[in-house]
């Protein structure tokens, strides 16, 4: 819209609001709050039941907030004229009907009569004469709401929302810059690296940024060995609560009555040896992170109170009533397949939405090759001097590695002990890696069919029983993996 019809339609009042407008844009810069408040304000300023505000992602048009004249989210936004959408995206050009129904323009528009909207304003996001998205606004019950002063003032106010929406977009990739510099640098001597540029890994880095200063709990789900712990400690070390404590569990290692009187403590009393009174880890963890590893052991009566400490905040010592408040972090992690967990009635459902608020992946090294030699170089600072041939780092990578990071470390002090002056070659590596047999168990004189079973049953645990997954590796259908599971009675 060419700045001089803007000038010329727009009034003294709209001026005003929008130099408020501007100031409250430019006080925002967390990109989501921003987009929900400009919504807010169009709606609010131009008489608007409902608003919509879309952005390109990709090559397409994305809503990013729906909203109503109450500030309240549209749940299902789909009741919106993508005919008009699409005529103000790719055009560049605003749209402005006073009474849709006898507009000719919009005459076979099936979502226009299906919804009944009768007033509609629809303007780009411009920054830089490039296309955001564009903003949205229509009225149901009334026509006649919109003028050609509120398509000047809606234009003008597009302008300024594209501007703070770039400047948003702007610091948050800054911001995600720093933290994976900060990731990369952050900790020196020891394993306390998070090494890896691959693909796989630098989505592990983006997740790691969003939640460091975020609060909600985080479930890190990998195989053993990918280092789910290291994750659990960056975030930590990284966060608001980096000053205080990190207390980890490994909730395998206890049985049920032992566990629970370990997480929550107890009193004086409470059971036979209770000589004195425990403050729990949970408690101990006050303030700071408390990291459940491997949260799938854990069994469902205590499963029940750690729902109620992730609901409520408050624990209770076994043998006390007194409940107290606690401001912990929690994150856990797990190397099960927990939806599988909930299906079979091991995993309570309620507690498994509460713990992967946000879900972290780690991929097992066989899907992050690439990082490898980077992983190998990181275990040889200790010793500059030895390199690994050629060939030798070609076994390294092609090997699948089901004991992941912790088993390739183990493979690398290995072949340090063994290797001559110089250099590792492939004589120097485990046998398992020289045969290029990651199953050592599959031994000579076993049948066909013994192997195959043995292979399967491996794999099905390696993943944590997922059998898409295990099929998938294995290169064939999961239906054929059932029925070798049924045949050969394979648990998991």
């Amino acid at each position: 819209m060419r700045k001089d019809y803007i000038e010329k339609n727009i009034k003294k009042d709209e001026l005003f609001t929008l130099y408020k407008v501007s100031k409250i844009l430019n006080s925002i810069t967390e990109l989501n709050a921003l987009l929900k408040k400009i919504m807010d304000l169009a709606i609010k300023t131009t008489g608007a039941e409902r608003g919509f505000l879309m952005l390109k992602e990709g090559k397409a048009l994305e809503i990013k907030v729906a909203r109503k004249m109450d500030k309240k989210t549209i749940k299902k936004p789909t009741m919106l004229s993508k005919t008009i959408m699409d005529k103000v995206f790719y055009s560049g050009k605003p749209i402005l009907t006073s009474n849709a129904h006898h507009d000719p323009r919009f005459a076979n528009s099936e979502s226009v009569i299906m919804f009944r909207i009768l007033s509609i304003l629809a303007v780009p996001l411009l920054n830089k004469n490039k296309c955001l998205g564009l903003l949205y606004v229509d009225a149901i019950t009334q026509k006649n709401v919109f003028n050609n002063s509120s398509l000047a003032y809606l234009s003008a106010f597009a302008n300024l929302a594209g501007i703070a929406i770039e400047n948003a977009r702007l610091k948050e990739k800054l911001s995600n810059e720093n933290v994976r510099l900060k990731l990369q640098v952050r900790f020196s001597g020891g394993y306390e690296d998070i090494i890896g540029t691959s693909t796989e890994m630098k989505k592990v880095l983006f997740l790691v940024s969003k939640v460091i200063n975020n609060e909600v709990p985080i479930l890190i789900q990998g195989e053993s060995g990918t280092g789910k712990e290291l994750i659990a400690r960056t975030i930590h070390r990284l966060g608001t609560r980096k000053d205080k404590k990190f207390i980890a569990q490994y909730c395998g290692a206890l049985p049920e009555t032992l566990l629970e009187s370990e997480l929550f403590g107890y009193k004086k009393g409470a059971f036979t040896g209770a000589d004195h009174d425990k403050i729990g880890l949970l408690e101990e963890a006050d303030g700071g992170t408390f990291f459940l590893d491997e949260i799938g052991e854990v069994q469902l009566q205590t499963q029940t109170k750690l729902l109620r400490f992730l609901e409520d905040g408050t624990i209770r010592m076994l043998g006390n009533n007194v409940e107290k408040k606690l401001n912990v972090r929690i994150i856990s992690a797990t190397n099960k397949n927990l939806d599988a967990e909930v299906s079979k009635g091991n995993f309570r459902d309620d507690l498994y939405y509460r713990l992967k608020v946000v879900k972290i992946s780690i991929p097992p090294l066989r899907k992050r090759r690439d990082d490898i030699p980077l992983l190998v170089s990181y275990f040889l600072k200790q010793y500059p001097n030895l390199k690994v041939t050629r060939e030798a780092m070609k076994r390294l990578i092609e090997y699948p590695w089901p004991g992941n990071i912790r088993e390739l470390q183990n493979a690398i002090s290995f072949s340090v002990v063994m290797a001559g002056e110089g250099k590792i070659r492939v004589d120097d590596l485990p046998p398992e890696i020289i045969s290029r047999t990651p199953f050592p168990h599959i031994k000579y004189g076993m049948s066909i069919s013994e192997m195959e079973k043995a292979l399967i049953k491996l794999t099905i645990e390696k993943l944590a029983g997922n059998r898409k997954e295990a099929a998938r590796i294995l290169g064939i259908s999961l239906r054929t993996l059932h029925t070798k599971i049924k045949n050969y009675i394979i648990k998991g």
